[in-house]
């Protein structure tokens, strides 16, 4: 899967997002009318997050799924921008610039659990250099349990962490 800021994929119409089976590029429905910054694979789901609001026509705020067939939102989606997603187990991570996700005050880091959106404690905050930040610009899982979090914060929850930072 490849997403990004583009139209096409191989000579396919794609909007911003497109499959590679082995040999060519196939759009994913009508795709996305912006950007993707972030795909990760749970089963035969596909996470997309980014800067759009729709999904294969369907009201999907910033991060959507894909099921092989059609996308649908998640929940009631973010209030701005999903820069990383990460799955460990059944969770879905999401990691970006935005304040809620579901309508639950996250403060850039959320879980998607299959239903809902919850916080990972009271998130990350603080900015940092140029007062920039807070951002969540990577999430990775390393298979035991862990989250790692990286971008541009100062506080994780109440601790000083400067820029990277664990989750769980």
């Amino acid at each position: 899967y490849a997403g990004g800021d583009f139209t096409t994929a191989g000579g396919v119409p794609a909007n911003n997002i497109a499959a590679w089976n082995g040999s060519a590029w196939s759009a994913l429905g009508t795709g996305m009318d912006s950007d993707v910054y972030a795909l990760a694979v749970s089963g035969t789901t596909l996470y997309a997050g980014g800067d759009f609001t729709t999904a294969g026509g369907v009201a999907a705020n910033y991060i959507a799924a894909w099921n092989g067939i059609a996308w649908s939102a998640l929940g009631t989606g973010m209030d701005y921008d999903v820069y990383t997603l990460a799955v460990s187990g059944t969770t879905l991570y999401a990691g970006g610039y935005f304040d809620t996700a579901g309508g639950v005050v996250t403060n850039c880091i959320a879980a998607w659990d299959g239903s809902a959106w919850s916080a990972l404690g009271s998130g990350i905050g603080g900015g940092t250099f140029a007062g920039n930040g807070p951002f969540v610009y990577v999430l990775a899982a390393d298979g035991a349990g862990h989250l790692f979090v990286g971008g541009e914060f100062s506080l994780a929850g109440t601790n000083v962490s400067p820029f990277i930072a664990q989750a769980n």
